[in-house]
């Protein structure tokens, strides 16, 4: 794992504390730590260490390169490669004519995902596989390397183990690792963008509260009116707010935030290396912190996603 904490550890920013770090590597839940984890390029991290793992005192990075990262959760990636290998064992049966398998994973969601797109290809498989070749076309494209298709099951959910897989490719499980991190981050953008794939992109879920709290958004509550409702303070919503789009949740965050309120958040962004909160909002208009982090999450996200 040294070679992904390596990753992680140069992506970390000098003002944020040992503590804060390990928290979103080992997937401490709290909305300081998402917006950490987003503000540092490090939700691809986040959870992607058990929680007793021993952290090393000291760790390379001298050699750790820089690769790219689409702001995606550690395990949202993950279980959106499950439902790919998922639909690719169920196409690959249903080809062969096997009537009964052993499915790649019993994640009950990711099963409901992958059954709503085997549905979609169910009548014309070689479109599914012209898919798959244009995506992982587009991953050695990318990577200038590929090797998770491998991972991708026949009918009856056979594969390459990762330990053939770093044989084949002269890679040591360490270095696989970080690998395949950087792979199927890259897939979980490919698949959320596609439009026939898309159905496959598996959000990790919201907090109990913020569910609640996005459905009285939905019946055109305002922030007071939902604080109200639920008894809790302002900011309790506003932390909500702010989770739902780090998780990538649909949220419409012109009703909180201006256009041009976002556009003064850009151009510190873009002109300055602040690691904290407190310059960005120094050095604007706003005099709400709530909206300052608002528009540094539509910020982040435009950059690594583009204009959506």
């Amino acid at each position: 794992m040294n070679s992904i904490l390596a990753l992680a550890r140069k992506r970390k920013f000098q003002a944020k504390t040992e503590k804060s770090f390990t928290n979103i590597l080992t997937g401490y839940k709290s909305h300081q730590t998402y917006f950490d984890a987003l503000m540092q390029n490090m939700l691809p991290f986040y959870n992607s260490f058990k929680a007793d793992f021993q952290f090393p005192e000291h760790v390379d990075i001298s050699q750790a390169d820089d690769p790219y990262f689409y702001p995606y959760f550690y395990d949202s990636s993950m279980m959106t490669f499950q439902a790919l290998r998922l639909v690719t064992q169920s196409l690959s049966a249903k080809s062969t004519g096997r009537a009964t398998f052993y499915p790649v994973t019993n994640h009950l969601y990711v099963q409901q995902q992958a059954k709503y797109c085997y549905s979609l290809f169910n009548a014309s498989p070689d479109d599914f596989q012209q898919k798959l070749l244009a995506l992982y076309r587009a991953v050695h494209e990318q990577l200038q390397f590929c090797c998770s298709y491998l991972l991708l099951p026949n009918g009856s959910g056979s594969h390459f183990s990762r330990e053939e897989i770093g044989r084949q490719f002269h890679l040591q499980p360490d270095e696989l690792g970080s690998v395949l991190l950087k792979e199927i981050n890259f897939i979980t953008e490919w698949v959320r963008r596609d439009p026939a794939l898309s159905m496959l992109y598996i959000r990790i879920p919201l907090h109990s509260a913020t569910e609640k709290t996005a459905q009285l958004l939905k019946q055109q509550l305002s922030i007071e009116q939902i604080a109200a409702m639920r008894q809790v303070k302002r900011h309790t919503i506003e932390d909500h707010l702010i989770e739902m789009m780090i998780k990538d949740y649909a949220l419409d965050w012109q009703q909180f935030v201006s256009e041009d309120e976002v556009a003064e958040i850009r151009t510190l962004y873009h002109d300055y290396s602040f690691e904290r909160l407190k310059p960005f909002y120094e050095h604007s208009s706003m005099d709400d912190y709530f909206k300052v982090k608002l528009a540094l999450c539509v910020v982040i996200k435009e950059v690594h996603h583009g204009a959506e």
